[in-house]
């Protein structure tokens, strides 16, 4: 009877007696554990406020968070100041300024002569140092680029000097003639494949670094020299007894306009050398001016080249198209690479400009077409307008064909003028 007991009346009324009170008020929740406190051995880590267990921290994680910030922080101020030396240096090589940086390092020997006051004018009047020094080729001119050393040490140098490739070497003209006389006999019994010995014209084989140099060579007065010379000769010829063996003149003054122009030609095919003939010392002084400007703009050229889009730099002297970051100018240059075909007006361009605004709209259009007359005839009946008076009149099949051609071919030698 144990049983029934257990299950008689007065159970089921306390059963419904608490399931009446659990309906009506809500359990109250447990008490929160002190977060600090450790739990009895092996119980598990307290929980954070979501309900996850708290994960301990390693011993040196901050000390290393800190590091790691303070690394970025150090990284990030080294960019930008390199950014910064970069812009600087970028300012320092703009054709206004890079002249001041130059030096144009001559060797003495080009001031023996009386006329060499008319060079050495012409050079004082560039905005650019000069010096004379002792030059590894005797009577030649070098050129060094001083920049200010940006990334130096504080301990180390404050400028960074750049020696550039190119030598510029005056010879006289009589030394000129036996340098090329004796060029031209080293050849005449060598074999055909054999390469001329032109240390004969230049000795470099003793001096340093001379296969990185660029060398030319600048003879002042060789025309008069040669006709001074040959009326020497015919005078000579005339009253034969007062001739005497030292007044006779040398073989290199025999040398023909063919043999003189085979030896040059020679000297710039075998070894890269430029000869440039002149009449004065002014003339040579103008010479060294502008090559020390043009070596002077090669880094701004060539940081100009490197860029996208070169050709659209700004410039009134060059007419050339800006092309701002957001586009503005693009249209500008398409229409200018169309006008860079034969017989096209600006009135064409900006027509076929307006009715494919970008090379690659023009290039979908010709996908479009089914047949290759098509393509080739597509933009043939493009309306150009020439002015309010005048009538329309049509980009025409010849100038259509022209620039599918130029769009789609890629035969580098293919011609697209039938009239040129």
């Amino acid at each position: 009877m144990g049983g029934s007991e257990r299950f008689g009346p007065g159970c089921a009324a306390r059963r419904a007696a608490a399931w009446a009170v659990s309906e009506s008020e809500p359990e109250s929740e447990p008490e929160p554990r002190d977060l600090g406190a450790a739990g009895p051995a092996g119980s598990p880590p307290a929980a954070g406020p979501a309900g996850r267990p708290r994960r301990r921290r390693v011993p040196g994680e901050a000390a290393a968070r800190r590091r790691e910030r303070e690394r970025r922080k150090e990284q990030e101020a080294l960019e930008k100041r390199r950014r910064r030396e970069a812009a600087a240096a970028w300012r320092l090589l703009r054709p206004e300024r890079c002249l001041r940086l130059m030096e144009v390092c001559a060797d003495p020997g080009l001031l023996k002569d009386p006329g060499s006051d008319a060079w050495v004018k012409v050079l004082s009047s560039l905005d650019c140092k000069y010096s004379f020094e002792p030059q590894a080729i005797p009577c030649s001119i070098t050129w060094r680029r001083n920049m200010p050393n940006t990334l130096s040490t504080p301990d180390g140098p404050m400028v960074k000097t750049e020696e550039e490739k190119e030598v510029l070497v005056l010879v006289e003209p009589e030394d000129f003639l036996k340098r090329l006389f004796s060029l031209t006999q080293s050849f005449v019994n060598a074999p055909s494949a054999s390469q001329p010995d032109l240390n004969q014209v230049l000795p470099l084989a003793d001096l340093e670094g001379s296969s990185t140099k660029t060398y030319s060579l600048a003879i002042i007065g060789l025309d008069a020299y040669r006709r001074c010379n040959q009326e020497h000769s015919r005078q000579q010829a005339l009253s034969p007894g007062k001739q005497s063996p030292s007044s006779q003149p040398g073989p290199e003054l025999c040398m023909t306009q063919e043999e003189i122009l085979e030896a040059l030609a020679v000297l710039q095919l075998w070894g890269n050398i430029e000869v440039l003939f002149l009449d004065t010392w002014q003339e040579f002084g103008q010479h060294v001016s502008a090559l020390t400007k043009a070596i002077a703009k090669r880094p701004y050229k060539r940081q100009l080249e490197s860029q996208e889009l070169p050709f659209c730099t700004a410039g009134a002297w060059t007419s050339r198209v800006r092309v701002e970051k957001d586009g503005t100018g693009l249209w500008q240059v398409w229409k200018r690479q169309i006008q860079q075909f034969n017989r096209v007006s600006p009135a064409t361009a900006a027509a076929i400009a307006e009715a494919y605004p970008s090379p690659s709209l023009l290039l979908q259009a010709y996908e479009e077409c089914s047949t290759e007359d098509e393509k080739r005839l597509l933009l043939s009946d493009i309306p150009v307008k020439l002015d309010v008076s005048s009538k329309d009149r049509r980009v025409g099949p010849d100038l259509s064909r022209r620039i599918y051609l130029f769009m789609v071919s890629t035969d580098p030698d293919l011609v697209l003028d039938l009239s040129a």
